[in-house]
């Protein structure tokens, strides 16, 4: 159709050309045919095609590594402050009976509750009080809280729901002999589990790490189990009153530390450190009774070995 109407305008002007030239020669004739003026036709637009709707993809995050070692280096434990003196009634030891020393070490325990729910609340954390029981290794079945404990343990700290229970054997602790040092001893073991469940309640003992070797392995338990004794030790310095842990009886204490070691059990695995350095981080928390003192994560190798 364009194409016919533009041909038929062009026939159109050279008719009136010759007609014009020869007006002289020739009259002019009308020419009274009709003539038919076909539109220029508008071109219809070329559609547009509309865009695909696309949905963008998000792009995935980059993978965030968390150091597991993070929240043991640096716990809020570290800045929460001292372990404050409680008011705390023990009851008159007796240490000849299972019924006596888990008597003794509940009131013990409490005492500690008392102590540490602050310094545990200033670490921006939850406190739960733990649970004490005593068992025995010749009648396991009457304390099932206390199922399956570890070999050469005479006493162990494990999670259990939303608290923690602390486990001991009474036997070896009963000392007619020397009553004073078993009754220390006592003190001592219960304070290291004790720094176990604060270590849970911080979360401590989620966030270790644990190395992939066996040396790396026994080095993080031996850095876990010196600060257990440490915070411990913590509590006594700042109750050495109530537990008379002074003169004669600190003496007694110290001595008990310094043999509390890897060099002295009985098993060849290296899992709780050397008496000297067993001595050097609760001596040093027994002083300070901070905290702060028993960071053993950022510790050289040197002093947790």
């Amino acid at each position: 159709m364009s194409s016919t109407a533009k041909s038929a305008g062009l026939a159109v002007v050279a008719v009136l050309a010759a007609s014009l030239t020869g007006a002289c020669e020739q009259p002019t004739v009308a020419d009274t045919s009709p003539i038919t003026i076909f539109p220029t036709p508008t071109p219809e637009p070329t559609p547009t095609p509309s865009a695909v709707p696309t949905t963008p993809v998000a792009k995935p995050p980059e993978p965030v590594w968390i150091d597991p070692s993070l929240g043991v280096l640096t716990s809020k434990l570290y800045t929460a402050g001292k372990v404050p003196a409680v008011r705390c009634v023990l009851p008159r030891p007796d240490l000849t009976s299972k019924a006596g020393m888990l008597r003794y070490a509940r009131v013990l325990v409490t005492c500690m509750d008392k102590a540490w729910a602050p310094v545990v609340e200033r670490s921006d954390a939850y406190f739960v009080a733990p649970e004490v029981f005593a068992y025995s290794l010749r009648n396991l079945s009457a304390t099932p809280e206390c199922a399956d404990p570890p070999k050469e343990a005479i006493a162990f700290y494990h999670q259990s729901g939303q608290t923690g229970k602390i486990c001991f054997e009474w036997e070896p602790y009963l000392d007619p002999d020397n009553p004073v040092r078993g009754l220390i001893d006592f003190q001592l073991t219960l304070s290291h589990e004790y720094g176990h469940h604060v270590q849970q309640s911080v979360g401590i003992l989620t966030w270790y790490y644990r190395s992939q070797t066996t040396t790396g392995l026994l080095e993080d338990e031996r850095r876990m189990e010196l600060q257990a004794s440490c915070l411990g030790a913590a509590f006594l310095g700042a109750n050495n009153r109530t537990f008379q842990l002074t003169g004669r009886r600190l003496a007694i204490w110290q001595d008990i530390v310094r043999h509390d070691g890897d060099d002295y059990n009985q098993t060849t695995f290296r899992d709780h450190g050397s008496g000297a350095n067993h001595a050097y981080w609760t001596n040093r928390a027994f002083a300070s009774i901070d905290p702060a003192s028993c960071n053993t994560f950022a510790a050289p190798a040197k002093r947790v070995s």
